[in-house]
């Protein structure tokens, strides 16, 4: 068998036409496999993308919040209300303006919903909702702005009274993109929300713009102050969200990949494993074992990539039913998880090439022969 033959004989095609039903089938099993590994991988990223979404959008520089505080939702306290004005009148400090933050628990006519209640001074341009569907930002102390999807899901329109502590709330703007992880933000007036609260003496925290942060942090703490810049918030957000939701979600990952690459490991071994006559007759008829290692993984990196495109197709499919099922658990995809997921399959799929081809290249002729009876 030269190498004008072999150049002349296209065995890899052929192998992958004649069994058209095993090779869709093969295709299919790797194109599962990825698509669980990279929807595992891709609802982690998204996780962590949506807990971090309010500290990413505060329009701030810095914060200052009460002693202790990492987490402007996990770790709600408060602060002198005269503080803000103190802030304000600090050297280099442009503008200060209050902020209350925290969970609560809605009674609606028919359920209840948990939310992330942010209570913002509208006159500040600062920690308010920064994109609408509908409508616009509250401004009056009994007006209220809340996501769209959350607005879908539980019936509510601008216009609709939405009740808040006690106290029927006028919904005046659907917010877009305004959620964190499964919990929803609800944007009010910060002396809203100190009135139904009835503690208009305190405020949770004071949002900071300057032009000189580094400058104007040191001179707040050397005032006594807690201060946090929005990164800092940022990963004391991604930090909390790892202690919950980590553990368990890693180790859905950690399994998605593991059993992904052994089933991307078995279909590839399996689709060798059966066509071992065929490359033992090849062998018997000539073909070095360099030659045979060679068409046995040409088989399988083609049988690969066309499970890449089925993962392709189904994830983007299986994105679409969650947007529309389960809107809460978004689904990003990096570089870096791409590349690890088809690091990982490439990888197995060789090795499971690799292995029966090795072992038949120590075949006699006359055993391959015998094989075929």
């Amino acid at each position: 068998m030269t190498g004008r033959s072999e150049g002349s004989v296209p065995i890899t095609r052929r192998f992958l036409i004649t069994r058209p039903v095993r090779t869709a089938a093969g295709a299919g099993g790797i194109g599962l496999a990825l698509m669980l590994m990279l929807l595992l991988a891709g609802l982690w990223v998204g996780v962590q993308d949506r807990v971090t979404t309010y500290d990413d959008h505060l329009g701030a520089d810095l914060v200052v919040v009460p002693a202790g505080t990492r987490s402007l939702f996990a770790d709600p306290g408060v602060l002198p209300a005269p503080a803000v004005d103190t802030i304000a009148q600090t050297p280099g400090v442009t503008a200060a303006a209050p902020l209350r933050t925290m969970y609560q628990i809605l009674e609606l006519p028919t359920s209840k919903a948990a939310v992330a209640a942010v209570a913002f001074d509208p006159t500040s341009g600062l920690g308010g909702p920064w994109a609408f569907t509908d409508g616009r930002a509250p401004q009056a102390d009994d007006e209220v702005a809340v996501d769209t999807l959350w607005a879908d899901q539980h019936n509510y329109a601008v216009g609709d009274r939405l009740p808040i502590l006690g106290h029927p709330m006028q919904v005046v703007g659907l917010t877009d993109d305004t959620a964190l992880f499964m919990t929803p933000l609800l944007f009010t007036t910060t002396t809203g929300m100190d009135q139904m609260l009835r503690a208009t003496g305190t405020t949770g925290a004071v949002l900071v713009t300057t032009s000189d942060p580094a400058g104007v942090a040191e001179r707040l703490r050397d005032a006594g102050y807690t201060v946090r810049t929005p990164a800092e918030l940022h990963q004391a957000s991604l930090d909390l969200a790892t202690d919950i939701y980590g553990s368990p979600v890693r180790l859905m990952v950690g399994v998605a990949f593991a059993a992904g690459t052994l089933i991307v490991a078995l279909v590839a071994y399996t689709r060798v494993t059966e066509q071992q006559r065929d490359l033992g007759v090849l062998k018997a008829l000539g073909a070095t074992p360099a030659r045979l290692r060679r068409i046995a993984v040409s088989e399988t990196v083609a049988l690969t990539v066309l499970g890449t495109l089925a993962a392709v197709f189904l994830l983007v499919l299986t994105r679409e039913l969650l947007e529309w099922w389960r809107p809460a658990f978004p689904v990003l995809l990096t570089t870096g998880t791409i590349a690890q997921t088809a690091a990982a399959a490439a990888a197995m799929a060789l090795l499971a090439a690799w292995l029966p081809a090795h072992r038949l290249s120590r075949l006699d002729a006359a055993s391959a022969f015998r094989s075929g009876r």
